[in-house]
């Protein structure tokens, strides 16, 4: 057989371009008229498998806002303490909430020694954060 032969059987571009475009067409005018790809059996199996919605809330601490996922599922599943946060937190046995404070890690050379003294306290969580403790650390009783 001649090379000849096989390059004239091919279709040209612009035929294969037409015949793209009339598939896409029809896979448009199906999706239109509602008719499904999927069975009941899919359908169904999909509506039990639908994802748990999802609530995300801002997690404050230590001096400044932090935006941190605090994904809980609407199922409520097990709480989890996060680690990050209880080595950050400290709770007393009356409940009261202390972290350490922020701006002592470095660049502290131009501060005097009392304002260093000052920052190497402990500062008592506020009441306006302490649900956002209390979301990080469940199990934890706080008043």
């Amino acid at each position: 057989m001649e090379y000849s032969a096989f390059v004239e059987n091919r279709p040209r571009p612009t035929e294969r371009r037409a015949s793209l475009a009339l598939v896409a067409i029809g896979f448009l005018a199906m999706i239109f008229a509602g008719i499904s790809f999927f069975s009941r059996e899919d359908q169904a199996l999909g509506a039990v498998m639908a994802r748990p919605t999802m609530v995300t809330a801002p997690l404050y601490s230590m001096g400044g806002m932090r935006s941190a996922d605090v994904s809980v599922d609407a199922n409520r599943g097990k709480a989890k303490t996060r680690s990050s946060a209880k080595k950050r937190y400290k709770i007393t046995s009356s409940g009261k909430v202390f972290s350490k404070m922020a701006g002592k890690q470095h660049l502290n050379t131009k501060m005097s020694r009392k304002q260093k003294s000052q920052l190497g306290r402990k500062r008592q969580i506020g009441p306006a954060d302490i649900p956002n403790v209390q979301g990080c650390l469940p199990h934890i009783k706080v008043k």
